[in-house]
């Protein structure tokens, strides 16, 4: 089995527990030096967006924190292409540099894991 864990963040970063939680895993994950990679599918691109205010939800905005996971041995960020286009952004609108991938790059990330979990 591939030591290749993969975060799948696909969920809004407000809402739910999703995007806090698998923001957590990274951190936790990235201690051990396994080979992380994240990937942001369908609505999970809005938690790399620039400017999130979440303080009318009595929350501290994630996005933020994405930018400080290579400290943590987290260094490999991915976003689908056209989740991010179907929801009128592009990569101006993030915090951080990430590879962009299409539908193929996505599969083949995802299938060359030995770990995917996803949020």
């Amino acid at each position: 089995m591939s030591e290749q864990v993969t975060i799948l963040m696909r969920k809004a970063p407000y809402g739910s527990v999703y995007t806090a939680e698998g923001f957590r895993s990274m951190m936790g994950i990235g201690v051990f030096e396994l080979d992380i990679s994240v990937l942001f599918v369908d609505d999970g691109v809005y938690a790399l967006v620039k400017g999130q205010d979440p303080s009318a939800l009595d929350m501290k905005p994630l996005g933020d924190g994405f930018p400080m996971m290579p400290d943590f041995g987290v260094t490999k960020f991915y976003v689908h292409d056209q989740s991010l286009s179907e929801r009128g952004l592009t990569t101006d609108d993030l915090v951080m540099n990430v590879q962009l991938v299409d539908e193929a790059g996505a599969a083949h990330i995802l299938e060359s894991s030995g770990i995917v979990l996803p949020f």
